[in-house]
């Protein structure tokens, strides 16, 4: 009988050890996506500033401390939509006229 590993053999571990670099580099891919989502965390997607949880009449938006944008997720602002259409519109309006709101 031969030391040397038979074709089988080679073929099994080729294929063993590209399965582990597969998943090792599967791993090391979700932790760099997992930290690069920590470190911009609520964070301003405009000018990088923290930002502060609002809620107003039960819509919870994000605002930037420092450019003031708000931003809010899909699920509240079609709540949003359904529930205050009135409310937008007439801020949406002035907002086209170049009329402040606050």
């Amino acid at each position: 009988m031969s030391d040397r590993p038979s074709r089988n053999e080679e073929e099994y571990f080729a294929l063993r050890e590209a399965e582990l670099h597969r998943e090792r580099h599967r791993k090391a891919i979700g932790s760099h996506e997992d930290e690069e989502r920590k470190a911009h965390f609520m964070k301003c997607p405009h000018c990088g500033a923290e930002m502060n949880t609002v809620s107003v009449d039960g819509i919870t938006t994000d605002r930037c401390t420092e450019c003031h944008g708000v931003f809010i997720e899909a699920e509240a602002a079609d709540r949003l939509l359904q529930e205050k259409r009135e409310t937008l519109h007439s801020i949406f309006k002035s907002m086209i006229r170049g009329v402040s709101s606050h």
